[in-house]
């Protein structure tokens, strides 16, 4: 089209200058004609301007050149006149000279004139020529312009069905590539470990903030040690640290990349197995909104009119949401139940977020659970393999009671106990049944609407209380065959761990931290994990006690130790049965780029780096049946 506009205007260009060549030919016809009009009709009047002219030769030529003034703009006449003139003054020639110019004149006109009118014709048909292709130019340019707009459409299109296709394939490609790592991952039965970098906030060399790690590939990760050092500092030798995980988000991934890359791992909790979900990290890198969301609690009404808004669901109501959809579309073939169990610890308690909310007086359930007789649980306990269940009821409510279910009327102590089939229970939590999505967020606005209304009145400050408490929700799932009669129990449990913060050890300056022999501060063959990364001899510990003793666990696992201590902590042995085996066990690492935060990010780091080493063993299916 712009090719077509072009060469319409050079048309138009060169329309215009044959016109004004026309105009300028005809202009010269016009008046070669009315010379040779005025010749051939008065022929005596040369002869009197060729005396008068002779006369006025002798008067100085004066009236010759008054008499050349009066014939008029011809440039033929004008030229005959002067050749006549200068003749006649020169070599005073004879009148038969002045007739013998006339006759040249009258001869050299016509001659003139048909020239004249041959160009003109022939500019006239070039004229018509180019009026002609342009009025055809333009009568086709729609035609043209339907033909580039369908070859553009149809390019347009291609281009379009070859994206969708090539999305469709990295769609497949990566549900297959996920599908694969978790099989390997069940076969090999190690602890999945996910990193979630915090963006940085006004980031960039202009500012001076640049983030301490940056994302090589879907798995590696590199900690920058140089950027944590002054400017004046020689950095050469800080070489950048790399870490491989099953899996590295891209700072700023939405909620919904994180839980589409979990999906597949939290749903096996439909076909019968058991899955835990850990967020690690300091406070503030992203656990709490990773596996909840964003949510902001109002006490303006006091307790009774206090309210909670959650946006920007995190992993946790998503695999809630995405368990009522899958069960409203098979519910003709399954009938699916799900309890739901909130407990907190905090300094080493054991706390029922359930316990005074409406929803657990009016609908909760107790466990009791048939515990062993020993403290222990090693009395009467059986081995995991070749166990049988009554039924799926039991396992919803993880065993029933010496008495039965009793519905929730009081909160009682609550105990870890550890049941006849070996599985680790708190006894005395509050269950409470859920049969949609709107029920689970109306459970957490009541648990942390009560919380934050206790808190106040006790004058705690809510961020740092959050900040050093761990926060354990359990989704027990029992699905079953309508038809046969068969059913799964899973377990899915969502653990938002308390701020990994570090601290230098007590009575120890970072400087001089570990080079003192002092038996309070004798290392562990792990305290690597709690050391400066910048090599300048620094030792730190964790802020809270249980994550201390979660690192020992982690080491003894990794050394494959006879005597793993779960039971030094509270924490811990709630985890015990995550820890152990059976289950799929998977840490989402959240890691903040801050430098003031390096410290804590290096360290989380290398804790995930030797959680990747733990071996839980492979998880197997729970079946139960009704007949």
């Amino acid at each position: 089209l712009a090719e077509a506009t072009e060469r319409n205007r050079l048309l138009e260009m060169e329309l215009d200058k044959a016109r004004r060549d026309l105009a300028v030919r005809s202009k010269e016809a016009k008046s070669l004609h009315e010379t040779l009009t005025e010749i051939k009709s008065n022929p005596g009047a040369f002869d009197k301007g060729d005396s008068s002219g002779k006369k006025k030769k002798l008067s100085f030529g004066r009236s010759s050149h008054r008499k050349k003034q009066q014939r008029g703009p011809s440039l033929l006449a004008a030229e005959i006149d002067m050749r006549i003139v200068k003749e006649t003054s020169a070599n005073e020639t004879p009148r038969a000279d002045a007739c013998s110019y006339i006759s040249a004149a009258e001869s050299v006109a016509p001659q003139s004139l048909l020239r004249v009118h041959s160009e003109v014709s022939k500019m006239r048909t070039e004229l018509e020529i180019l009026h002609r292709t342009a009025a055809e130019e333009l009568a086709s340019l729609p035609n043209f312009a339907k033909e580039w707009v369908g070859q553009s459409v149809t390019a347009l299109s291609a281009a379009q069905n070859e994206s969708r296709l090539l999305r469709e394939q990295l769609a497949i490609e990566s549900a297959v590539r996920r599908k694969l790592s978790h099989d390997v991952q069940d076969l090999r039965g190690s602890v999945r470990v996910f990193c979630r970098p915090k963006p940085l906030q006004d980031q960039g060399p202009d500012t001076g903030n640049l983030a301490m790690t940056s994302v090589m590939s879907h798995n590696m990760l590199q900690l920058h040690r140089d950027r944590a050092l002054p400017l004046d500092t020689d950095k050469e030798k800080l070489a950048p640290l790399s870490f491989e995980f099953d899996h590295v988000f891209r700072p700023g991934a939405t909620q919904n990349e994180v839980f589409g890359e979990v999906e597949d791992l939290v749903l096996s909790a439909l076909d019968g197995y058991n899955v835990c979900l850990m967020a690690y990290g300091q406070q503030g890198s992203g656990k709490t909104h990773t596996l909840m969301g964003d949510y902001a609690v109002s006490l303006a009404g006091g307790e009774d009119g206090a309210s909670m808004a959650i946006t920007n669901y995190g992993v946790h109501f998503l695999v809630a949401k995405q368990f009522f959809t899958i069960s409203e579309h098979r519910r003709k073939r399954f009938q699916d139940t799900l309890t739901v169990t909130i407990v907190e610890v905090h300094n080493e308690r054991l706390r029922d977020l359930l316990a005074g909310t409406k929803i657990g007086e009016t609908l909760g359930q107790v466990q009791g659970g048939n515990v062993s007789g020993g403290k222990d649980g090693k009395t009467g306990k059986r081995g995991r393999k070749g166990r049988s269940r009554g039924g799926p009821e039991d396992d919803a409510n993880a065993g029933a009671s010496q008495h039965g279910n009793s519905t929730c009327s009081k909160p009682g102590k609550l105990e870890i106990r550890t049941t006849y089939d070996g599985d680790t229970v708190v006894q005395g939590l509050i269950s409470v049944p859920v049969k949609s999505f709107e029920e689970i967020c109306r459970v957490w606005q009541e648990c942390l609407v009560e919380r934050a209304a206790r808190l106040a009145e006790q004058g705690i400050c809510i961020e740092d209380y959050e900040s050093e408490s761990h926060v354990i929700a359990t989704l027990q799932i029992v699905s079953t065959n309508i038809t046969t009669g068969v059913g799964t129990v899973g377990k899915i449990q969502f653990v938002d761990l308390a701020g990994a913060d570090l601290m230098p050890r007590r009575g120890l300056p970072p400087s001089s931290a570990g080079k003192s022999g002092s038996t309070s501060n004798k290392p562990t063959p792990f305290d690597g994990i709690l050391s400066s990364i910048l090599d300048d001899g620094a030792e730190y510990k964790f802020a809270n006690r249980s994550l201390g003793t979660l690192l020992d666990v982690v080491s003894a696992r990794c050394q494959f130790s006879r005597s793993v201590p779960y039971r030094n902590s509270t924490l811990t042995h709630l985890l015990r049965d995550s820890l152990t085996a059976d289950t799929k066990v998977l840490l989402l690492l959240c890691v903040s780029n801050e430098r003031s935060n390096f410290a804590e990010t290096a360290s989380a780091l290398r804790f995930a780096r030797q959680m990747r080493k733990v071996t839980v063993g492979k998880a197997t299916k729970h079946t139960v049946s009704l007949a």
